[in-house]
C-alpha cells in the first residue's frame, strides 16, 4: 500500500496522478464544504474565507491556544514524506471547464466497529477513545460513514501528512509471525469533487445539483490468522476472530455473486453480515469498479495461507461487476470557457502592461533634459565663421555638461559602492544569523520528533495498560458476581436445609408416633393371637396326654418338654411337626375323639450319629434367621464356612439334603434392660430310618452387648432365673422332617 520512498506504492502513486491532472484547475480552498451526509455544498468567496478563519481559530482564542502550530514534519516520517520520488503520471482527458477539489478520509474497521482515524474532537490525545461510527445510506442510496472527518488537501504532501496522522492511530500489535500486525481493516478514501464554471470562466456555478463526486477507496485488508501459528490469546484472539469473520463474510458475498451470475439466480447477498461488505455494497452491485490486489509471501512456512489467498483471488476473477457509465450534466454553456477567459486576460495585459517605474535621481534627469538641441547649421562656405562659432559654443556646453554628468556619476558610484558594502555586511550578518537560526530550528525539530515518538510510545503503553486494567476490572467484576452468586446459592441451600431439617423432624415425629400406635396395635393383636394359639396348643396337649395315657398305646420314654417360643418359629405342616413328648407323629387336624386314629411309629434315629469325615469337605450349616435381622457389631461373630441361609423353613429338602450336617436358629429379643439379645440355637441334622432327617438342638449361644458404666445388678437381671436344668431341657428339643415320598 505505501511502498518505499523511491518506489512508491499504490496510495502515493494515486495521489500524485490525481494532483498532476487537476493541479491547474483546483478551486480555492473551502469552496466546496462537506455536509457530513456524503454530500457537498458550494460556498462563495466570503464564506470560504470565513470557514478558513474558523478552522484556524481566529474567532476562538481558547481553541487557538490549544491547537499545535502546523509543521511539515508533525505527522510525517521524514524520508517517507519528503525524500520520496514522485510519480509524473497524468491523465489528459480532464475537463478544463470544471473546478476541482480533493478530500480524503481515513477510517478503520476494528472488531466489526467503524472508527474515524482523523477525529480530533477530543483535546486529550492520550485518554481519547475513538468513537464508533454508523454506516448509513444517503439520498442516492449510496453507503457512507456518518459524521466522518473529511479533510481538503491541496497538494500530495498534505495528503501524506493526513495519511500518516491516521496511520499512527491505527491498531497495530505484535504477534509471533509479525513485529507489527494490523489488527483492523483500514480504508483510505480519496474523493474528487468537481463543478462547472460559469460563462466568464472564473467562478463556480453556485448550484448543488451540478456537483459531481468521484470516489477512490484504498482498502488494506488485514490478513487471516491461524491461532495455532500466532499463539494469540485474550484480546489478540478476539481481534483475529473478528478479522477472519469479516474476510469470510466477504468471501461468502463474492461466492453468491458468482453463483448468481453463472446460474442466473437471484439469491440475496448477505452484505450486512459485516461492516466491511456493508460499506462497499454499492461497488459490488455495479455502481463502481472493484480491483483486488493480492500480496503473498513465497515462503514454505506460509504455504497453507498462500494457497487459500490464491484460491480466493482466483474466485474473485470470476465475478463480473458491470462498469458504470459516467453521466455528464448538460448546463447549456459553450465548452472552452476557461481557455477563452485566459486568452482574453493575456491580451489585456499585453495591451496595458503594468510595469513598475524605477526611481531615478531628479538632478541627473535634469542634466540630460536641459541641454539644447543640436543647432541647425547651413554652412555656405568653409569660411562661415558664424556656423563654426555656434558649433564650438554647443560643443563646449556639451563638454561642460558631460564633465558635470561624469562628476555626478562618480559621486553616485561612490554612494552606491558604500551602500552596497553596507548591505553586503548586513547580508553576511543576516546569513550567519540565518544559519544559526536554521541550526536551532533543526535541533528543535529533532527534539520535537523525539518528543513525538516518546508521546506515541507512551500513548501505546498507556493504551495497553488501560486495556489490561479494563480486562482485570472485568475479571474482578465477574469474580465478584460469581462470589455473590455462590453466596446466594449457599444462603438458599442453607434455607433449604433448614426447611428440609424441619420437615424431617416433623416427619420423624409423625412417623414415630404412627409407628408407636401401629406397634401397640400390632402387639395387642399378636398377644391375642398368641393367647388363642396357646389355648389351642393346650387343648392339643391335653388330647395327646389323654391319648398317651390310654392303655392301648405303646409306652415310650418321652423327653421332657420345655415350653419355648421355638415352636412358633416352625410352621406346622402335615409332613413335618415338632415332637414334644416323644417322637410320635400325629397330624394336627386329628384328635383322639375321632373314630379312626392313625398310629404310625415314630422315626428311628441314632442320637450318637456322627458324620464321616470322608463323606465331604467339612460341615454344611443350615442357617435359619429372621428376614429382618439386626446387624451385629460384636467382636465375636458366628463362624460358618459352608452354610445355606433361609428365612422360612418351608422346604423339607433343606433338612433332608444329605450334605446338611448342622442346623442354626437365630432369634433376637430385648432383655429387661432394653438391650438387644441374640440367641443362636445349634443342633445336629441326623438321618432317620424313614428316609428323612431329624434335628436335635444341643447348644445355645448368647450374643449380648452391655455398657461398661451399667451397674452389676442390671447385668445380673439380664439373666433371670436361668439354671442348667432349663438349658438342658431346651437343648433337648428336636425337629423331625420327612421328604415327600414319590408317587407309586
Amino acid at each position: 500500500m505505501n511502498g518505499e520512498p523511491h518506489n512508491g506504492g499504490i496510495m502515493p502513486r494515486c495521489i500524485d496522478v490525481i494532483f498532476n491532472s487537476v493541479s491547474q484547475f483546483q478551486a480555492k480552498k473551502n469552496t466546496f464544504k462537506p455536509d457530513r451526509m456524503n454530500g457537498f455544498e458550494i460556498q462563495d468567496e466570503s464564506d470560504a474565507v470565513l470557514t478558513c478563519q474558523n478552522e484556524l481559530g481566529y474567532f476562538n482564542q481558547a481553541l487557538r491556544a490549544l491547537k499545535t502550530p502546523r509543521k511539515k514534519e508533525a505527522f510525517g516520517e521524514g524520508d517517507a514524506l519528503y525524500n520520496r520520488t514522485p510519480d509524473d503520471g497524468k491523465i489528459d482527458s480532464v475537463d478544463e471547464d470544471n473546478m476541482y477539489a480533493v478530500f480524503v478520509t481515513y477510517i478503520e474497521i476494528y472488531n466489526n466497529n467503524v472508527h474515524d482515524l482523523l477525529d480530533d474532537t477530543c483535546d486529550d490525545l492520550i485518554t481519547r477513545k475513538l468513537q464508533n461510527k454508523v454506516i448509513r445510506e444517503d439520498g442516492n442510496r449510496n453507503m457512507y460513514v456518518h459524521a466522518v472527518t473529511e479533510v481538503e488537501v491541496k497538494s500530495p504532501e498534505e495528503a501524506f501528512e493526513i495519511f500518516y496522522k491516521g496511520q499512527r492511530r491505527k491498531r497495530m500489535a505484535h504477534t509471533n509471525l509479525n513485529e507489527e500486525s494490523s489488527r483492523s481493516h483500514s480504508i483510505f478514501t480519496i474523493r474528487l469533487v468537481q463543478a462547472p464554471i460559469d460563462s466568464d470562466g472564473e467562478n463556480v456555478i453556485m448550484l448543488k445539483k451540478y456537483i459531481t463526486v468521484s470516489q477512490l477507496s484504498l482498502v488494506d485488508l488485514a490478513g487471516s490468522e491461524r491461532t495455532n501459528r500466532t499463539k494469540n490469546t485474550g484480546q489478540r484472539l478476539r481481534e483475529a476472530g473478528n478479522i477472519n469473520n469479516s474476510l469470510m463474510s466477504l468471501r461468502t458475498c463474492l461466492e453468491i455473486l458468482r453463483e448468481n451470475q453463472q446460474n442466473g439466480t437471484n439469491k440475496m447477498v448477505p452484505y450486512r453480515d459485516s461492516k466491511l461488505t456493508h460499506l462497499f455494497k454499492n461497488f459490488f452491485d455495479g455502481e463502481g469498479q472493484v480491483r483486488v490486489i493480492v500480496c503473498v509471501n513465497p515462503k514454505s512456512d506460509d504455504y497453507d495461507e498462500t494457497v487459500h489467498v490464491l484460491k480466493f483471488a482466483e474466485m474473485t476473477q470470476e465475478v463480473q461487476v458491470p462498469r458504470p457509465v459516467a453521466s455528464k450534466p448538460d448546463i447549456g454553456l459553450t465548452p472552452g470557457r476557461r481557455r477563452a477567459a485566459l486568452f482574453a486576460k493575456k491580451s489585456t495585459e499585453e495591451i496595458n502592461p503594468n510595469t513598475e517605474l524605477k526611481e531615478l535621481d531628479l538632478d541627473a534627469v535634469a542634466l540630460f533634459n536641459l541641454l539644447p538641441g543640436f543647432p541647425r547649421l547651413n554652412p555656405n562656405s568653409p569660411d562661415d565663421e558664424e556656423s563654426v562659432t555656434k558649433l564650438r559654443s554647443y560643443l563646449e556646453q556639451r563638454l561642460s555638461a558631460r564633465a558635470a554628468v561624469i562628476t555626478e556619476l562618480n559621486t553616485l558610484q561612490l554612494n552606491f559602492r558604500k551602500e552596497l558594502i553596507r548591505r553586503e555586511g548586513d547580508f553576511v550578518l543576516a546569513k550567519q544569523e540565518n544559519i544559526g537560526i536554521k541550526g536551532t530550528l533543526q535541533q528543535e525539530r529533532k527534539r520535537y520528533e523525539i518528543l513525538e515518538k516518546q508521546i506515541h510510545y507512551f500513548q501505546t503503553e498507556m493504551n495497553d495498560l488501560r486495556k489490561k486494567v479494563d480486562e482485570k476490572d472485568q475479571i474482578i467484576r465477574h469474580l465478584q458476581q460469581a462470589v455473590e452468586d455462590k453466596d446466594m446459592i449457599i444462603s438458599q441451600q442453607t434455607l433449604d436445609k433448614e426447611k428440609v431439617k424441619e420437615k424431617c423432624v416433623s416427619k420423624i415425629a409423625a412417623a414415630k408416633e404412627k409407628m408407636t400406635r401401629e406397634m401397640k396395635m400390632k402387639l395387642s393383636k399378636e398377644l391375642d393371637e398368641y393367647q388363642t394359639k396357646m389355648r389351642d396348643q393346650q387343648e392339643k396337649f391335653r388330647m395327646i396326654r389323654d391319648f398317651l395315657n390310654d392303655d392301648t398305646t405303646p409306652k415310650v420314654t418321652p423327653r421332657p418338654f420345655v415350653h419355648s417360643k421355638v415352636e412358633n418359629i416352625f410352621p406346622r405342616t402335615p409332613q413335618s411337626t415338632l415332637n414334644t413328648q416323644g417322637t410320635l407323629y400325629m397330624p394336627p387336624n386329628m384328635t383322639p375323639s375321632q373314630g379312626h386314629i392313625s398310629r404310625r411309629g415314630f422315626a428311628v434315629s441314632n442320637p450318637r450319629h456322627r458324620r464321616s469325615r470322608s463323606a465331604g469337605a467339612g460341615e454344611v450349616w443350615l442357617d435359619h434367621k429372621p428376614a429382618t435381622a439386626v446387624e451385629l457389631n460384636t467382636v465375636f461373630q458366628p463362624s460358618m464356612k459352608k452354610r445355606k441361609s433361609v428365612t422360612k423353613l418351608t422346604d423339607v429338602k433343606d433338612i433332608v439334603n444329605s450334605k446338611t450336617s448342622k442346623y442354626c436358629l437365630t432369634t433376637q429379643e430385648q432383655d429387661t434392660d432394653g438391650e438387644l439379645e441374640t440367641k443362636l440355637y445349634k443342633g445336629d441334622v441326623i438321618p432317620t430310618s424313614g428316609g428323612g432327617a431329624q434335628v436335635i438342638l444341643n447348644d445355645v449361644e448368647l450374643l449380648k452387648q452391655l455398657s461398661p458404666t451399667s451397674e452389676m445388678t442390671s447385668r445380673k437381671r439380664s439373666f433371670p432365673d436361668v439354671n442348667n436344668e432349663n438349658t438342658e431341657l431346651k437343648c433337648a428339643v428336636s425337629i423331625e422332617g420327612h421328604s415327600k415320598r414319590p408317587k407309586s
